[in-house]
């Protein structure tokens, strides 16, 4: 009870700040608490993640799930996934290293390995928008068909090493003290933050998300819309193909094996609704954060590969259970 001539105080801790923030604020500020107490947990078990070199490694690893978490955000936003990124990955990063051994020029070889990036997201398109697959059988199915595309190229052979110059020097140089790749991921993860809160683009990919038959009723341009997000994946898991090749300074196939659900649960621990129409890509950073220190953590315990899976999807669906219980 207020005394007489006294007015009621307004709460000033975290508590009521937080209250005042929306669903989606909330999720996010929750994903960021937990990149800290994951990062907190690494730090405990290895003091070297204090360290610079330490820390480098875990931000170039991030960078690759990190740029693939951009498409895999705007699809899921709208209601779709984009599971074709494995062998988008392994074909792209196979043709960067041939065609510049047959070329000579690396730049040729990076602009076909582009517009193979843009025709994987067409034909994501074409399955999903114009003949109404389900984006999970679709481009699943596309994922299996770039595979088959890349064994009959290659012979099943594992390819050469001839890794062109400005991939290795995306991937493994730096930019006074930071990372090369890091940087372009800063860069790439601003711009889609951008496009999502302030232009149209953005606005576009939340009305789909939360109504398609409302977005179409209001003149969203639907297929355009998403035919640039499926085309945006695909073209950032070719990028993330080359940058691969140069981290690893070869091509191999099933290189891109590993990076089918890790963007996936970036997307979903940086509080992105898989039903679409909430989140956004602020969120999808600290997921990828996230999911590379839940990595590097378990290969520190230094167990075998298959409890490292086993703990790696027991830890990844906790997190994705704590989301979802949220947002009921």
């Amino acid at each position: 009870m207020t005394a007489p001539g006294k007015t009621a105080r307004i709460g000033t801790g975290p508590a009521p700040f937080v209250a005042r923030l929306g669903p989606a604020a909330r999720r996010m500020l929750l994903s960021y608490l937990i990149l800290l107490l994951v990062y907190g947990c690494a730090v405990a078990v290895n003091p070297e993640f204090l360290g610079w070199g330490t820390m480098r490694l875990q931000l170039v690893q991030a960078t690759f799930i990190g740029l693939i978490a951009i498409g895999e955000t705007f699809a899921i936003l709208i209601g779709q996934i984009d599971l074709s990124v494995p062998w988008t990955i392994t074909l792209s990063a196979i043709l960067s290293t041939n065609l510049a051994a047959v070329y000579g020029h690396q730049w040729i070889a990076f602009a076909i390995v582009m517009a193979v990036g843009v025709a994987v997201g067409l034909l994501n398109t074409l399955g999903v928008f114009v003949l109404r697959v389900h984006s999970l059988i679709w481009t699943l199915s596309v994922n299996l068909l770039l595979q088959g595309i890349a064994l009959v190229y290659t012979n099943a052979v594992a390819p050469t090493t001839h890794i062109p110059g400005a991939a290795r020097a995306l991937a493994l140089g730096n930019v006074g003290f930071m990372p090369a790749a890091f940087l372009v991921w800063i860069v790439c993860g601003a711009i889609s933050i951008l496009a999502l809160r302030a232009m149209p683009f953005g606005r576009s990919i939340y009305a789909i998300g939360n109504s398609p038959a409302a977005a179409l009723l209001s003149g969203v341009p639907i297929g355009r819309v998403t035919a640039l997000i499926f085309v945006i994946s695909a073209t950032c898991a070719a990028f993330v193909g080359l940058l691969l090749s140069g981290y690893s300074s070869q091509a191999y196939l099933g290189m891109g094996n590993d990076y089918l659900l890790p963007p996936i649960a970036a997307v979903v621990i940086g509080g992105t609704r898989l039903s679409g129409g909430e989140g956004g890509y602020a969120g999808s950073i600290a997921g990828a954060l996230t999911v590379v220190l839940l990595q590097a953590i378990l290969v520190t315990l230094n167990i075998s590969e298959g409890a490292r899976q086993l703990v790696f999807g027991a830890i990844l669906l906790t997190l994705a259970l704590l989301f979802l219980k949220r947002r009921s």
